[in-house]
């Protein structure tokens, strides 16, 4: 409640309906001739449409054969997409209660957060097409999934963060956030359909871009709720606490204090988990 975790899910989702969708149709529109439908093809597997819902999503996605991509189009892009990130990045920081870093640094991580981002998607895309193939592809790409989210969702903390956490401290964050992410992508498969063919039957393509707009905002808001629990874990001070982090190897060290508060951070006097446990014990 302190951090606004509704509002910020909200903003986040708007940003990314503006910036990482056009980026993704970017894409596409750079892509050879027979896969210019390649974004709605993956929308239409990935939430198992057909009928009319299909058709909508194929029009809304559409991308004319004799459309350009001019060099002021991919600028605005990319600067949408940096915006979304730098959005992330106010989020991060503020859940673990750190200070935003001045100058162009920030700003760098931030845009180099956003190409790991985009990069990792399209890896997931490739890697999930090829083992469709293979029997039993179904557990195969959900366990690819489930380990490239982990890995994702701790990397790119890790750089908004200007990497003054360690990534094993950000554990968490990506394991809770790939969990529940799999978790939501599983329930997609079951409520998505029924959802795009009664809004596209009501709506129009008006309707596909509600039900993708709620989609997102589901998605923002697991994306912000997991990144306080796990900030919170990671402050929080009770005995089950320590004790967990200690066993999985997720203790702050005196280099991070260092690296979060700057120096001589290490050494204002406050009390670490380590005193903590040695007072009660």
């Amino acid at each position: 409640m302190a951090l606004q975790g509704i509002d910020r899910a909200t903003a986040i989702a708007a940003q990314a309906f503006t910036a990482l969708i056009p980026l993704v149709l970017l894409a596409s529109g750079l892509a050879a001739a027979d896969h210019r439908d390649l974004v709605s093809d993956l929308l239409i597997r990935k939430f198992h449409l057909g009928g009319s819902a299909a058709d909508a999503v194929r029009e809304l996605f559409a991308h004319p054969s004799g459309a350009s991509t001019g060099v002021f189009s991919v600028v605005l892009l990319v600067f949408s997409g940096v915006s979304l990130t730098r959005r992330m990045q106010r989020m991060y920081q503020d859940a673990w209660q750190l200070p935003p870093r001045r100058g162009v640094r920030g700003s760098l991580n931030a845009a180099l957060a956003l190409a790991v981002l985009l990069v990792e998607i399209g890896l997931l895309f490739l890697v999930r097409t090829l083992v469709g193939a293979l029997p039993a592809s179904w557990a195969l790409g959900g366990t690819i999934s489930v380990l490239g989210s982990l890995l994702l969702w701790t990397a790119v903390p890790w750089l908004l963060l200007d990497r003054r956490v360690s990534w094993r401290r950000l554990m968490p964050t990506g394991a809770l956030t790939a969990a529940c992410a799999g978790i939501y992508a599983l329930a997609t498969t079951v409520y998505m359909p029924r959802l795009m063919s009664t809004y596209s039957l009501r709506y129009g393509l008006f309707g596909v871009t509600l039900a993708l707009i709620g989609w997102l905002l589901c998605i923002a808001f697991i994306f912000v709720a997991t990144t306080i629990l796990a900030a919170e874990f990671d402050r929080d001070q009770d005995r089950w606490a320590t004790r967990l982090r200690d066993r999985l190897g997720l203790g702050q060290r005196v280099g991070d204090r260092a690296a979060e508060g700057g120096p001589g951070h290490a050494d204002d006097g406050e009390l670490t988990s380590g005193d903590l446990r040695s007072l009660r014990g």
